[in-house]
């Protein structure tokens, strides 16, 4: 590719709603130097044409595609649930709202999964996209965060509210954002458990929630739990983008 040009970076999302997603991480792209291509499964045609690609996040993946980590059940009082509400009104909304498989979306975005793997392109995970690919590729995954939680709250904002710690001083998640902890945003009810033996996790946060996954051969896959699209007033999270464009430039 001619470093003149601005590399085509498909972006996944759902058919309805996903728009403000959508239009964050079109800006980091475009910020980056890339040319965002919104792919939806009604608009998505087959065509894999693509210098880069971002699996985005939203509704859970479906349970037939994943392996289930067993988890023992926990019994969570009122007070921090009460809490969880008043302190993160969008966990209310989870709440409230009805809870939607995609699974149209999960075929699509399988196939742009193994798109970029086999052409060896750039593949950044967010959220939901970090736990696809990690299922996908054979690892394990927890249908709920809470267990892992126990009396902790959940976070649910998108302002950075926790801090994620490298479990390793060699990683690609390093090398892009720095040595600093990384303080993140939370809008998510699963979480990656085991990761497939083609992959690495490389962060987690206090609570032993796996935060960012990572090929282990390679600079070109990344998966991270939060929402580094929202977060574009943090340099750290803005060069995960750069690091996608400057990927897909080679």
């Amino acid at each position: 590719m001619s470093t003149n040009t601005k590399p085509k970076i498909a972006i996944t999302g759902p058919n309805k709603s996903g728009s403000t997603a959508w239009f964050f991480t079109a800006l980091n792209i475009r910020l980056a130097g890339g040319k965002p291509i919104r792919v939806t499964p009604n608009s998505f045609d087959g065509t894999l044409d693509y210098d880069g690609v971002i699996i985005g996040g939203g509704s859970d993946i479906h349970p037939d595609n994943y392996i289930k980590e067993e988890t023992p059940m926990v019994k969570r009082t009122f007070w921090i649930r009460l809490k969880e509400c008043v302190l993160y009104p969008m966990e209310l909304l989870n709440r409230l709202g009805s809870s939607e498989y995609d699974k149209d979306r999960d075929d699509m975005e399988i196939k742009f999964i193994h798109f970029a793997l086999d052409n060896n392109l750039p593949l950044l995970g967010i959220c939901r996209g970090h736990q696809l690919l990690n299922a996908e590729l054979g690892g394990s995954m927890y249908e709920s965060t809470l267990p892992l939680l126990k009396n902790d709250m959940r976070i649910r904002s998108p302002f950075p509210r926790k801090t994620v710690l490298y479990t390793t001083s060699d990683s690609l998640i390093a090398e892009i954002a720095g040595d600093d902890p990384l303080k993140v945003n939370a809008i998510h009810s699963q979480a990656v458990a085991e990761p497939a033996d083609a992959l690495t996790v490389t962060a987690r946060e206090n609570a032993g929630i796996n935060q960012v996954i990572e090929s282990n051969n390679g600079d070109k896959v990344l998966g991270v739990q939060w929402h580094p699209e929202y977060l574009f007033y943090m340099k750290a999270h803005r060069k995960i983008f750069s690091w996608l464009i400057r990927e897909a430039k080679k």
